[in-house]
């Protein structure tokens, strides 16, 4: 999954970091709330992990302005405050689930997992084309393709955008993450790995775009 951790706490944003990277996921850690909001304008993630004291705002507030503007992304609040009074008023702002501080991490990850069970974003389609995000599998016509982590990721990033042109930069910042030291023409590779292995009869088509980058689409045969 693609995650925003929103965390001012700078051990335990590192240490959530190491364990949800080691676990398969993909992190960014941002320290204020509004600086979270910035991001959710310019990229999409899968859940927000959100605590609550925050230096800027209360995380309470980063919540309902959330809601406010639509977005129906899962946010798993994860506080020190821990009265049952404090954990309505979170989940009443627009958290989906509420773990509070100290917390064993396996039991995030387990909450994490069915965070994304309840959204119903275990798979993805494209035309003969499917991706089954749990298990890390991908198959076209029913026939499994040999990915590695870094093309499934791209791959399941263009089926959440097909038939949109995304930009270079846009996949960069989604696959790799935004400080990842990789250059643009690591996108093009990439692609050029998934376009090889793209082939057959109803096999969605990774278009270059000039000037802009790419978009897959759902071709017929």
């Amino acid at each position: 999954m693609n995650l925003l951790l929103i965390e001012d706490d700078t051990g335990i944003a590192r240490f959530l970091q190491r364990g949800l990277s080691a676990a398969g996921h993909q992190v960014d850690w941002v320290a204020r709330g509004g600086d979270a909001l910035e991001q959710m304008a310019h990229r999409s993630y899968d859940t927000l992990i959100l605590d609550l004291g925050l230096p800027d705002v209360d995380g309470l507030d980063v919540c309902r302005l959330m809601r406010q503007q639509g977005s129906g992304v899962p946010i798993l609040i994860l506080s020190a405050r821990d009265t049952p009074q404090q954990r309505v008023d979170g989940l009443d702002a627009g958290g989906d689930d509420y773990l509070t501080k100290p917390f064993h991490f396996q039991e995030l990850l387990a909450r994490l997992r069915a965070l994304h069970r309840r959204g119903g974003g275990d798979s993805l389609c494209c035309g003969a084309l499917s991706l089954d995000l749990a298990a890390h599998q991908a198959a076209l016509q029913g026939v499994p393709l040999a990915l590695s982590a870094r093309e499934f990721a791209l791959l399941a990033f263009l089926v959440r955008q097909q038939n949109r042109a995304v930009s270079r930069t846009a996949v960069l910042n989604e696959v790799w993450g935004l400080n990842a030291e990789v250059t643009e023409n690591t996108v093009d590779v990439y692609v050029g790995y998934l376009r090889r292995k793209l082939t057959g009869p109803n096999a969605p088509r990774i278009e270059t775009i000039r000037g802009v980058g790419f978009r897959l689409e759902h071709r017929l045969s």
